[in-house]
């Protein structure tokens, strides 16, 4: 069992998403209430998707640390996210047939309807439509607006593997080097984020840097430690009030890089045993409710005529549902073939 709030925190930024994109799929906003209540400078998505690549961060650092080498730190990556994306790629090429605009044998014949599951999988080039699927819902054509974000989350696992060569060196070093690559992404983002919006290498570089930027901060607490700092309720307290307080702000964008990542590791690392018990019930259903909530909410929107509050009552138990489904049908069981699977790709090299 893990003494920590991580799993019922991913889920509930998890969460965060999905009852954003009831706004913009049912057409009444692009934006959610707390977006237009703090003047556009956070929504419930900004949490939640910087949330995930700051507890990102600080676990999978943990994890290269851990690993017997990179073969084995990769191979535990790669389960962690294929699996399930690969699923509900091909599910999602299949149950779009239920709101194809013509016949069966056209969808199924067309090349466009396979390539979106084959696209997305390499997480090279994207494809996010099918043509003739979801083209008179509110928001149109977009399947899942969600899985952008999976392919980022795979560049940092690139990203931070080199500091597994020095894995074994001092904490001064290694706080060294992550400080070093920090100074280097902010560089990036204070003098040349205009530079980097028009740069595309795959993946949008400003994006890069940002998501980035949140993940090394992950890592460095998590070198710090800072989950055993003596008074961690009073500085939780103070950095909340601070974020808060420094909204109104110009430099909210570069200040909520220091205070966020603070509140979500410390609230993350703190043992409550209601949040626990619940996520030691019902599983690590995060991923799945991720992966799941925009296709489910543009399938409800192709059917029904609701608005953000009814699509949010029908499509969150049921996205929950698809989460569920998820962890204890194929992620759980993947993640527990991790070291069999080790030993074969480690047989392979020998």
């Amino acid at each position: 069992m893990h003494k920590n709030n991580f799993d019922f925190l991913r889920l509930l930024f998890a969460v965060f998403v999905v009852i954003h994109h009831c706004y913009p799929l049912s057409g009444i906003s692009e934006q959610d209430p707390l977006f237009y209540l703090t003047e556009g400078k956070v929504s419930l998505t900004y949490i939640g998707v910087r949330g995930f690549f700051i507890i990102s961060g600080y676990l999978i650092f943990q994890s290269l640390v851990r690993s017997k080498d990179l073969i084995d730190y990769f191979t535990k990556r790669i389960l962690r996210i294929y699996p399930a994306l690969i699923v509900v790629l091909f599910f999602s090429v299949f149950i779009c047939a239920l709101a194809f605009n013509g016949s069966l044998v056209d969808y199924f014949s067309s090349k466009k309807t396979w390539s979106y599951a084959f696209i997305n999988i390499t997480m090279v080039k994207g494809q996010s439509v099918i043509p003739g699927v979801f083209e008179n819902n509110p928001f149109k054509q977009i399947i899942n607006g969600s899985l952008w974000t999976i392919a980022y989350e795979m560049s940092m696992y690139f990203f931070i593997a080199p500091l597994f060569f020095i894995k074994n060196s001092s904490k001064k070093t290694m706080l060294s080097v992550v400080t070093l690559m920090l100074v280097v992404l902010f560089i990036g983002r204070i003098f040349f984020m205009e530079q980097l919006k028009t740069m595309h290498v795959i993946l949008m570089l400003d994006f890069w840097v940002n998501f980035a930027i949140l993940f090394m901060i992950g890592a460095l607490l998590s070198i710090i430690e800072i989950e055993k700092i003596p008074y961690k309720i009073p500085v939780l307290v103070v950095s909340l009030f601070l974020l808060l307080i420094c909204l109104p702000l110009n430099q909210f964008e570069y200040i909520q890089y220091f205070l966020l990542p603070i509140i979500v590791i410390l609230i993350g690392s703190t043992y409550l045993k209601i949040t626990s018990t619940i996520t030691e019930k019902i599983g690590d259903i995060s991923y799945g409710t991720y992966i799941y909530g925009f296709l489910l909410q543009q399938l409800i929107m192709h059917y029904f005529s609701l608005n953000a509050n009814e699509l949010l009552l029908v499509s969150l138990p049921l996205t929950l549902l698809f989460g569920w489904l998820s962890w204890h049908s194929i992620e759980k069981h993947t993640l527990a073939k991790k070291q069999f699977i080790y030993q074969k790709i480690r047989s392979w090299f020998r």
